[in-house]
């Protein structure tokens, strides 16, 4: 079984690979690197795509995450959905240890994900997920991690603020009535 990290119950997943309710797994606080660990998911492989907009299943909110939030990302090992980043710096959920492990041991870089090392994982994400129709994964690839493409949460709040300003910038009050 491929290694999962924040399949919650919220999103709707079959019991086996789901990891419990996200409200019971909210921390005051999260690992000292966490934003070195959020900025690792954030530079995960993309396995899947998918083009749907999802909101915070706790606060109903958009995030950074929100555009192909359920798309599923990897390292090779450990398997996320895209938007786990946004529920580990939002509510430092905690983390398995030998995922943090790993992550350090890897000094919070993002390994290339090599199709030898990685196929039995695929076959395996495969069965889970019951997905037909898939192709093997291709054993002589290399993939190397790409840039970060989701924006920073600052810059994220930043671009919210800036298309929605505070104050009343809804409707323009009414004129009296004579």
């Amino acid at each position: 079984m491929p290694r999962l990290l924040g399949f919650f119950d919220d999103f709707g997943h079959p019991a086996a690979l789901a990891t419990g309710p996200l409200r019971s797994q909210v921390r005051a606080s999260g690992e000292p690197d966490e934003a070195r660990i959020v900025e690792y998911l954030d530079t995960g492989h993309r396995l899947t795509h998918f083009m749907e907009a999802g909101f915070d299943v706790l606060t109903g909110e958009a995030h950074r995450h929100t555009s192909g939030c359920s798309s599923l990302v990897t390292d090779g090992l450990w398997v996320w959905r895209a938007d786990f980043a946004h529920y580990l710096e939002t509510y430092h959920v905690p983390l398995p240890a030998a995922f943090t492990a790993r992550v350090r041991r890897l000094d919070h870089r993002m390994p290339d994900l090599v199709g030898a090392d990685f196929a039995p994982v695929h076959d395996e994400l495969v069965r889970a997920f019951g997905w037909t129709g898939v192709e093997p994964w291709d054993v002589t690839s290399v993939r190397r991690p790409e840039p970060r493409v989701v924006a920073t949460r600052a810059e994220f709040v930043a671009r919210v603020r800036r298309e929605r300003p505070a104050g009343p910038w809804g409707k323009a009050p009414r004129k009296p009535r004579r």
